[in-house]
């Protein structure tokens, strides 16, 4: 056995010993809770991993062991785990050593682990709990709450109710308090911890944790169980409490464990007496003798109830069972000096009622022995600590100082009371260093110094001290410092300080039942004081502020006592009459204006504050100053008859009308206010002070003023502040601070917000009323100075609150005769071109403007009133619960109707830009955007009624209680006092057939539905009216269509056209009705072309085709082609010239669109016939494509091919300059123009070079057409443009046109405004198309004409401007280029992202991708020149990931399909081999020269080509190094200046090694041109001229022993 191991078991066997004797070693017996513990046997424990937690118990590290816990947790967890025997043996041997383990969490996972064992185990845990049951209820006790609450939560597991836990204890009583006596009596530090793996102060917190959770049992168990139950186990209850050791408890070291035994001994005392009454001895020595001094910090009250207890029970303690050296009264003089060792309040308490406990015969008699005590007690109840207990502290004191008193004879009474009592207040009224141990704190001091009138004999002694106290006061007033003295301020404010405590106590004092006397001599002080500071106050010009402090404090704290005093009252009033009420002026004033309004009962009393108030108002003193003592003059106390005086004092009130306007200052905001709050201002004065803040809101410039002003309405309560903004007079508040909202000033603006949301938000319905008068008084009255739009729905939110709630819809809505009013003044005839997207088609045409309309009112950001209430409505209705709330109001379906036509006018407003007056065409795109906003939030809102809406026909009875009807009524009542051609009309009969084909749309048709539009269809013809035929045709098409009647009047249409054109210039305008009401219903109801007889069709047709050509109207063929272009696919097969007569048409009608200049009537006509034929142009070639076309229409269309082609052509160059962004039917007809551009075959253009200029043209339409006939020529004419260069061997050149478009590269500052919300803005999709055309001309080009377009480009610099547009947009320059793994970087498709800004990107990296492939370069150079090496390494690196890959796949492709076809056929490259290595990014390169391989290898970098080919050598043949590296450079060189070509570069290489080669001949010795070293022979023979390799000569020379050639035999030169 090593020197170790003997060590560690003799240790062991020393503290195993002291387990169960103290120092015995004859015991083997091992403590449960001792650290030495026999080996446990797990080898009948089935698994092995619980096998290895358990033995990890035993650890000393706490974190292994708390794993362990967590392990055999998991494992008793599993559903199908199972419990052995030997492992619940195992468990209840470890668990009481855990239970008490220094780590927390160790002894917290030991609670659960245990409850969880007990819950499995069920019953078979029974047996065990004798061992467990200890342990597991001290835990409960443990002092860390984790651990106590899991101990808790495992027994409450186990043992689910009190009944349950309470039979716990007592069927395992015994065997508990067997483990707390032996835990508490028999363990200690050493056996509870290793000392060598456990620090001291763990031991000993282990240690106490045992002793303290230990005694908690024990009395847990004394305190629940029952008397019988007890008794069964007194003799261990005995055991316990017959200790001594046990009993020194009581002044352990650790404050648990002492306050654990003594709620032991208190409980022993109230259940089980007589085991406390047989140790009196040791009771007293422990409790009084050693526990009255020993320190009990957090146990002391614990300790004093106790000592109660016991001392209720065994007075002898403190007497005849004492036996300490010292009397019983010393070790209270020492208790009572420390206090209650920051106990807590009831420490005090408590130990009150000790006092009335002790015996008699404990106190001292003798004076010196009492005074010592007294000090005792004083040093502990004045102490900092107690500051909080001071109340219940100094009750004690004064208790002891009773029953000292009550001990002492008479003589010695009196010195005890002025050396015990008087101190302290004369300390309290007069601090100073001799008293400053008799100092109180804690809060109600006063109350507190006046506790001690209550100790017998005080009273006597205080009244013959009480003038001289006063006189203190007089003579610190008196004796205080000037105003000139730094001083002066301190000392007034002690002089304050003195007459408040003064009178504080006085207060007190009054309150207790005071003799006569001693009243009589208090009131003869104050009266001496008040006359001596009056005195004071008058020969120093009411400087000594602090004597007016004591006159206040006396008339404020005990006014009512001693103003009853007629010489108190007199001396009060002489000072308030002092110089004229000059008073007012002194420094003291502060304190002197409560006592003047103390006396507001009396005669004097007007005419003192009428004086106070003429010298404030006095004009020998400043305005600011005026207003301070205006407002110091009254407070917030001022009795009523003051208010009455102010508000009858004029001079106050013009005051104030003078002061109080707009930027008032601090002094003038805190005056009013005062006066406001104590009601001293009349209400006109008020009244028109605040309508002037009010109005300088508006009115005040100084940011500084206007600062100021909303201060003054800040500091308003907001119960004011609303009863200002519902009165006339703040009526324009809410709207001046909404405006303010918008201010520059951040500060300002916030202050604004801050107020409107105070006055916004609240729930009262007047003032919801007030606030929706604010909002409906901008909106009924509409001028520059109208709030804005978004103000007003911001308003508008905070006017709803959070539960969006609308008492009445009445008082939320504006006016609907203004609304619909506004909305005649606004409205006008629509554009021509609408009838482009109008349903009504050509009814446009019929409206007519009204002469007399009135002027449109518009807000500052040029939006009309009525779009303005529209959209109030719209935000009204969306944030409500409108189906409710417009159930209730009786013009709902008004509202509505107003609502939908104001949309529709709105839409057409947005198709054509000034179409109405709805919004001023200049306010902008921000206007567009809200305005499309509020037309999409009105579509959401009518959604909801399209669904519950049900169409009914009008003529029936019953239809006039329907939803429907009810909003129909209401929209055509809208256009009744119009004239029926009218542009509210038009809108009306708009309205009416949209939401009448909506509902028929949604909710589908009955045969009932059919033949009622049947019938309103013959009503409504009969009326004549075109507008409103027509409108009810599209309103009812579903149910119409196929219907007889319908076919009906189609026939009757066409048979009354077919005259057309006949009759006089008269019949135009209801020829011109008749085609509309015909469109109506070809476009609604295509299948009525059907039902036309051929032979009237064909007539008809003809009759069209010969009208249209000779009619002048534009409008008017407009509506021929619409007709013809729905009629041609019903004719389809009929053969005849009508085909090339239409095609004859439409040329000569396009060349005179072309030619033809127009005004903007015209130019809307032109835009619908324009459209109309080139719609009609799409019929005819859509039936030419049919199965079965016809062979006149094919044949026509083959013969006007070419004229169909120029002439779109020269139409789309005849829109340059003509923009379409706000014109929505001039979009339409761009884009069908270019739409039939890109359905026309290709034919070639001479002037193709005129259509560049339509690339920057303001319509993407016409750009996207220009662009496609351009890409489609360029490329097509490249191969004949390289053809023509090298037969006239000139130059080739771009396009001037073209170069000029790109010239001016944009910026990222030149796109600020530039909107990318829907598309790419216009000037850039120009500026990149033109590169896209630029880099078209590479396409097919020959090599020369490349290399002539790259010079030129490099020598106009147009490259670099695309390069830094490109990578400032792609975010390059920033170092966060944009991820363009997503893009098809080798093509573009237009408008195949849904983001515009993503669409640039693309196109860009394309672009790019272009530039790096025909012109690389160029790229390579501006890629260097690039001085931000944050740009260059976001370049390099972004070109590395996404461009190079495809570029070094297409060059290797490219140098691959050269070998397959260059290489292997041309004879020339015979010897030179070419392999491509696709995955490797190289190109191998060998040349076979008699026999030996000469290779070279050519490596593509990542960043190619950024980063130049490099060219390697594999195997040199035949060349020196020189040489060599000199080809290799060359090669690269070309590679890198041939504009990256590869295949140039190993062209170059070739040419290099055939020129070397070319007549060399062979060696004469070894018949070969390269030896084994592979060089060539290079010995030339000076005879015979032949020439040798060296080595083969040198050979020859040393095998003949002769230097003669091996030819002529000659000598030969070897050097």
């Amino acid at each position: 056995m090593s020197k170790k191991q003997f060590k560690s078991q003799a240790s062991s066997g020393r503290l195993g010993g002291n387990v169960n004797g103290f120092g015995g070693f004859g015991s083997t017996h091992s403590s449960p809770l001792s650290y030495i513990q026999e080996p446990l046997d797990f080898s009948s424990i089935s698994d092995g991993n619980v096998i290895v937690s358990l033995k990890n118990l035993s650890k000393k590290d706490s974190t292994t062991k708390a794993r362990a816990l967590e392990e055999i947790q998991a494992y008793i967890s599993k559903p199908d785990s199972d419990i052995d025997e030997a492992l619940l043996e195992a468990w209840t041997t470890l668990f009481p050593r855990l239970s008490i383990d220094s780590a927390r969490r160790v002894r917290q996972l030991a609670h659960n682990l245990n409850g969880s064992i007990c819950v499995k185990c069920g019953k078979r845990a029974a047996r065990h709990l004798p061992r467990i049951a200890g342990p597991w209820l001290a835990g409960c006790h443990d002092s860390d709450r984790a651990a106590s609450k899991a101990a808790q939560d495992a027994l409450h597991l186990v043992f689910s109710s009190p009944e349950k836990t309470a039979g716990l204890k007592q069927k395992f009583h015994g065997s508990i308090l067997e483990y707390c006596r032996d835990a508490a009596l028999n363990e200690t530090t050493q056996t509870l911890s290793d000392e060598r793996a456990v620090s001291k102060d763990d031991a000993e917190a282990t240690y106490a944790r045992v002793l303290a959770t230990s005694l908690a049992v024990i009395t847990g168990l004394l305190k629940s169980l029952p008397e019988d139950e007890i008794a069964k186990q007194e003799s261990l209850y005995e055991e316990v409490l017959g200790e001594t050791k046990l009993w020194e408890l009581a002044c352990h070291s650790d404050a648990v464990v002492r306050k654990s035994f003594h709620r032991l001994v208190q409980v022993a005392v109230a259940k089980q007496p007589l085991l406390v009454e047989a140790r009196p001895k040791v009771v007293s020595t422990i409790y009084v003798y050693k526990g009255l001094p020993s320190d009990q910090t957090s146990s002391a009250a614990d300790f004093v109830a106790t000592l109660t207890a016991l001392t209720t029970r065994l007075p002898s303690i403190w007497t005849y069972d004492y036996s300490g050296k010292k009397a019983a009264a010393s070790r209270l003089k020492q208790f009572f000096k420390h206090g209650s060792r920051s106990g807590p309040v009831e420490f005090w308490t408590i130990t009150n009622d000790l006092l009335a406990r002790i015996p008699q015969e404990v106190w001292s008699t003798k004076v010196d022995e009492v005074k010592d005590l007294l000090f005792a007690a004083r040093d502990g109840v004045a102490s900092r600590d107690e500051r909080f207990n001071a109340s219940a502290a100094w009750q004690v004191y004064y208790s002891l100082l009773s029953l000292s008193l009550a001990r002492l004879p008479s003589h010695d009474q009196e010195s005890l009371v002025s050396e015990c009592a008087m101190p302290i207040i004369q300390e309290y009224l007069k601090p100073s260093r001799d008293t400053a141990e008799w100092t109180l704190h804690g809060g109600k001091t006063a109350h507190l110094v006046a506790g001690v009138s209550n100790v017998s004999g005080v009273l006597p002694v205080l009244e013959r001290s009480v003038s001289e106290l006063a006189s203190h006061i007089v003579e610190a007033a008196k004796m205080s410092q000037p105003q000139s003295s730094k001083d002066f301020e301190k000392s007034q404010l002690h002089v304050a300080s003195m007459g408040e405590r003064w009178a504080a106590l006085q207060r007190e004092l009054d309150a207790r039942d005071l003799p006569d006397t001693l009243k009589a001599t208090l009131l003869a002080s104050d009266i001496k004081i008040v006359k001596e500071c009056h005195s004071l106050l008058v020969n120093r010009d009411g400087k000594p502020y602090g004597a007016g402090a004591v006159i206040e404090e006396l008339v404020r704290t005990c006014g009512p006592q001693l103003l009853k005093d007629v010489e108190f009252r007199n001396e009060l009033q002489g000072l308030l009459q002092t110089g004229n009420s000059g008073w007012v002026l002194w420094p003291s004033m502060l304190h002197l204006v409560p006592c003047l309004h103390a006396l507001a009962e009396d005669s004097i009393y007007r005419g003192c504050l009428e004086g106070a108030l003429h010298v404030a108002l006095a004009k020998t003193v400043s305005a600011e100053e005026c207003c301070r003592l205006v407002h110091e003059l009254f407070p917030r106390k001022t009795p009523k008859e003051a208010v009455d005086i102010a508000k009858a004092n004029s001079g106050l009130q013009d005051f104030v009308l003078q002061n109080v306007k707009p930027g008032l200052g601090e002094l003038q905001r805190t005056m009013f206010t005062r006066l406001s709050e104590v009601g001293a201002l009349s209400d006109d004065t008020r009244n028109k002070a605040l309508a002037g803040i009010v109005a300088g809101l508006t009115d005040v410039i100084d940011d500084q003023n206007l600062t100021s002003t909303m201060d003054f309405l800040t500091a308003m309560d907001s119960s004011t502040l609303k009863e200002l903004a519902a009165s006339s007079t703040g009526d324009q508040l809410v709207p001046n601070l909404i405006r303010l909202e918008q201010h520059q000033s951040a500060d300002i603006a916030q202050k604004a917000a801050n107020l409107s949301t105070r006055l916004s938000t609240t729930n009262g319905h007047a003032n919801t009323n007030v606030r929706f008068g604010v909002v409906l008084q901008n909106l009924e009255h509409v001028s520059q100075k109208s709030m804005p739009m978004d103000a007003l729905a911001e308003l508008l939110d905070r006017v709803l609150g959070n539960e969006k709630k609308v008492q009445s819809l009445e008082s939320a809505f504006p006016d609907l005769q203004v609304w619909r009013s506004s909305l005649l003044s606004a409205v006008r005839a629509p554009k021509p071109s609408l009838a482009l997207l109008s349903p009504l088609g050509a009814t446009v045409q019929l409206v007519q403007d009204s002469e007399t309309r009135g002027s449109v009112q518009v807000d500052s950001e040029g939006l009309s009133q009525a779009l303005r209430i529209a959209m109030y409505v719209t935000r009204l209705l969306s944030a409500i619960d409108r189906k409710a709330a417009l159930a209730e109001y009786e013009r709902q379906w008004d509202v509505l109707a107003l609502l939908y036509v104001t949309t529709l006018i709105a839409e057409d407003n947005l198709s054509v830009l000034g179409t109405n007056a709805l919004w001023h065409p200049g306010a902008g795109a921000d206007a567009e955007a809200v305005v499309l906003e509020y037309v999409s939030e009105v579509h959401v809102l009518f959604s909801e009624y399209w669904e519950t809406m049900q169409p009914t026909d009008m003529s029936e009875a019953k239809a006039s209680s329907t939803n429907y009807s009810h909003l129909v009524s209401a929209i055509r009542e809208l256009a009744d006092e119009g004239s029926p051609q009218s542009p509210l009309a038009y809108y009306s009969a708009l309205a009416f057939s949209k939401v009448t084909s909506n509902l028929f749309e949604v909710h589908g048709h009955s045969v009932e539905q059919v033949a009622a539009s049947e019938t309103g269809l013959r009503t409504v013809r009969a009326k004549k009216d075109t507008l409103q035929t027509t409108s009810y045709l599209i309103a009812h098409q579903a149910p119409l269509a196929g219907s007889a009647t319908s076919t009906r009047l189609c026939n009757e249409l066409v048979a009354d056209l077919t005259a057309l054109g006949t009759a006089g210039a008269g019949t135009d305008e209801k020829s011109l009705e008749q085609l509309i009401m015909l469109n109506a219903m070809l476009q609604s109801q295509p299948e009525t072309a059907d039902t036309i007889a051929k032979q009237r069709l064909m007539f008809f047709v003809k009759k069209l085709i010969e009208t249209v050509v000779i009619v002048g109207d534009y409008i008017i063929q407009a509506e021929i082609c619409k007709v013809l272009s729905c009629l041609f696919p019903a004719m389809a097969d009929m053969y005849g010239e009508h085909w090339s007569q239409v095609l004859e048409y439409l040329h000569s009608t396009w060349s005179t669109l072309v030619e033809q200049s127009a005004d903007e009537t015209q130019r809307e006509q032109q835009t619908l016939l324009t459209h109309g034929s080139l719609k009609l142009l799409a019929t005819l070639r859509r039936v030419a494509v049919t199965e079965d076309p016809n062979d006149d229409l094919v044949d026509a269309l083959k013969e006007k091919q070419h004229h169909i082609y120029t002439d779109l052509v020269a139409m789309l160059k005849s829109a340059n300059g003509t923009g379409d962004e706000q014109h929505q039917p001039a979009l339409i007809t761009h884009e069908q123009l270019a739409r039939q551009l890109s359905q026309s075959p290709y034919v070639p253009l001479d002037d193709s070079d005129e259509l560049f200029p339509l690339l920057y043209t303001p319509s993407r339409a016409i750009q996207q057409g220009a662009f496609d006939l351009l890409h489609r020529q360029i490329p097509a004419g490249q191969e004949q443009l390289s053809l023509d260069v090298a037969l006239d061997n000139k130059k080739a050149h771009l396009p001037d046109e073209l170069l000029s478009l790109i010239l001016e590269a944009p910026t990222l500052d030149s796109l600020v405004d530039a909107s990318f919300d829907r598309t790419m803005p216009l000037s850039l999709q120009g500026y990149l198309y033109s590169w896209r055309l630029l880099f078209d001309h590479f396409s097919g080009s020959s090599y020369r004409v490349k290399t002539d377009y790259i010079d030129q480009l490099k020598e106009g610099a147009y490259l670099p401007g695309l390069l830094s547009f490109t990578f400032d947009f792609l975010g390059h320059s920033r170092g966060k280029p944009v991820d363009a793994s997503r893009f098809d970087i080798e093509t573009y498709v237009a408008d195949s992202e849904p983001s515009p800004e993503r669409d640039v990107q693309w196109l860009l990296t394309h672009l790019f991708y272009l530039s790096l492939t025909n012109l690389p370069s160029l790229v390579k150079s501006y890629y260097l020149d690039i001085r931000s090496r944050q740009t260059s390494l976001a370049v390099e690196s972004w070109t590395s990931k996404f461009i190079s890959p495809l570029i070094v796949n297409d060059s290797l492709q490219s140098v691959a399909e050269w070998a397959e076809k260059g290489v292997k056929e041309d004879p020339e490259y015979e010897k030179m081999n070419v392999k491509v290595g696709m995955r490797s990014k190289e190109i191998n390169v060998s040349y076979v020269v008699d026999e030996q391989t000469m290779a070279i290898k050519v490596i593509l970098p990542e960043a190619y080509p950024l980063a130049a080919a490099q060219v390697v050598g594999v195997s040199r043949v035949a060349v020196k190094e020189d040489k060599w590296q000199s080809w290799l450079r060359n090669c690269q060189g070309v590679i890198t200046f041939s504009n990256g070509s590869i295949t140039d570069g190993l062209s170059a290489w070739r040419k290099n090694v055939t020129g070397a080669l070319k007549g060399q001949s062979e060696c004469a010795i070894c018949y070969s041109i390269i030896d084994s070293t592979k060089q060539l022979p290079t010995k030339r023979c000076p005879t015979c001229k032949h020439l040798f390799h060296g080595n083969c000569l040198f050979k020859w020379f040393k095998s003949s022993n002769a230097s003669t050639c091996p030819l002529c035999r000659n000598p030969f030169n070897f050097s």
